[in-house]
């Protein structure tokens, strides 16, 4: 009961949190994409197949980390090999840090700062989306949210080996996750050196900070270091460079002034709260300030976002302003609760994000998990595929996303014990099912590295069926 008592506040955030981050939750997943990649690499690795390497990013040839497909094992089987599983538990995660960062607020600025800081970050648009988003590009916020966390309320001069070596794996192990954390990277590396008194634990931090790059170091020795060879010598980067690795790329201005304020545009709706408005409160906050962790804060701040209008003058993707944001918000809620006018400020703004709250994140996905469940099943009921057929599964959007693996239905053919094999080897299988949007196929123009891998002049067997009004399935046989 004294726990209650003391801590009733946090215990009210936390629950109210856990509801606004799981509500509609499942029906409002769309099972396509970057989830649907994830969900097959881990039901792979729940049936025994180690990984060293996590999704593909976007800068040439090169590999992120597999974190988090490890991270979301045990609740995939926890909760009977479901998407669930993976969802809550990305929920419960978000949850955590933003409780975390509420009790240090708290015990710091006092219990009603610390709960208005909270409900802040909790309704602010990129926070929600990244909470209900579970993957490599959004799961690492909540991570970053605890390492901001540790960094400014802990007295790091008081770490061991052990926690400042623990300290850097885990900025590691967000950076390997999302390699845009590059962003944040140099601005994190002056905030962790300026605060150490002993400047050689910022080696140790450093050795954390490298080895959670092990997986990536692994697997090029044992490779011939293809992923750099790939990306260097063959020159893959250049597609970053060119912007022409992502379909429809927003076209970014070259000139880092002008593209400055295209991105911080492009940051309202994540926001919520206008980035100018902002900007301009840091900046004046500088003035007053005489802290010097605060300080430093700001300037750190300020220089990821100098960083952030470089880098993106390639390449834009919306989940690639995640660390700036992420940082911002931190800094802001900090300077905040330092104000006189906190409470006012805070209480305001909770108002002003209830009203514009983005209530589409719950409305229910075209490409559900349970739409995608049912056209395998009714696929498989027609028994055209065995479980010894060396076969392997094209998807047919009607849109340009860039998914023809269709990895949301290759999970749920190896779940029902097929297995499909590995998209690079289109050229070895004998039969290729193919699921369509659209009503039909000119196979005369459909030529994609795929299905040319696979050679339709050699088709001996054809089937083609409907599995509901938006998707036709072929079966096609060697």
């Amino acid at each position: 009961m004294k726990i209650i008592k003391r801590y009733w506040l946090l215990i009210i955030l936390g629950l109210l949190s856990f509801f606004i981050f799981s509500y509609k939750l499942q029906s409002a997943s769309s099972f396509e994409g970057d989830l649907g990649r994830d969900l097959f690499e881990i039901a792979k690795i729940s049936l025994g197949n180690i990984t060293l390497l996590g999704p593909k990013g976007s800068f040439g040839g090169i590999y992120t980390a597999p974190y988090h497909y490890y991270l979301f094992v045990l609740p995939f089987i926890l909760s009977g090999k479901q998407l669930s599983g993976v969802l809550f538990l990305n929920v419960i995660l978000f949850t955590a840090s933003l409780v975390f960062f509420s009790f240090h607020i708290s015990k710091k600025f006092g219990k009603l700062t610390g709960f208005l800081s909270g409900l802040v970050i909790m309704i602010l648009p990129f926070f929600l989306f990244s909470a209900r988003n579970p993957g490599n590009g959004f799961t690492p916020t909540a991570f970053f949210l605890f390492f901001l966390t540790i960094a400014y309320f802990y007295n790091i001069n008081k770490f061991g080996l052990v926690k400042m070596l623990l300290f850097g794996f885990l900025f590691g192990l967000i950076l390997s996750m999302l390699f845009v954390y590059i962003i944040v990277l140099i601005p994190v590396l002056i905030f962790v050196f300026l605060l150490l008194k002993k400047k050689e634990k910022f080696l140790i931090f450093l050795a954390g900070l490298f080895f959670a790059f092990a997986p990536l170091i692994l697997f090029e020795i044992k490779n011939n270091f293809v992923m750099l060879k790939n990306t260097f010598i063959d020159k893959s980067y250049l597609f970053f460079v060119n912007n022409t690795n992502l379909p429809g790329g927003v076209k970014l201005n070259k000139n880092i002034f002008a593209n400055s304020l295209d991105l911080i545009n492009k940051m309202q709706s994540y926001f919520g709260i206008s980035i100018y408005l902002v900007i301009l409160f840091l900046v004046s906050s500088f003035t007053w300030l005489k802290k010097y962790k605060e300080r430093l804060l700001i300037f750190i701040t300020s220089i990821s976002f100098v960083i952030l209008a470089f880098l993106l003058r390639f390449q834009y993707s919306g989940h690639y302003l995640l660390p700036f944001l992420t940082l911002t918000a931190f800094c802001s809620l900090i300077i905040v609760s330092r104000s006189k006018l906190k409470i006012l400020i805070l209480t305001i703004s909770v108002i002003f994000l209830a009203i514009t709250f983005p209530r589409n994140y719950y409305a229910k996905a075209e490409r559900n998990y349970p739409l995608i469940k049912s056209r395998v099943e009714k696929t498989l009921e027609k028994k055209l595929i065995s479980k010894g057929d060396r076969f392997n599964i094209i998807l047919k959007r009607s849109d340009d996303a860039p998914t023809p693996a269709g990895n949301e239905y290759r999970f749920f053919f190896l779940l029902h014990g097929y297995e499909p094999q590995s998209d690079f080897l289109y050229k070895d299988s004998q039969k290729l099912v193919i699921f369509s949007e659209e009503n039909a196929i000119d196979f005369d123009k459909f030529k994609t590295w795929e299905m040319t891998e696979f050679d339709h002049s050699k088709i001996k067997k054809s089937e083609i069926f409907m599995v509901d009004q938006k998707m036709f399935v072929y079966v096609l046989e060697k």
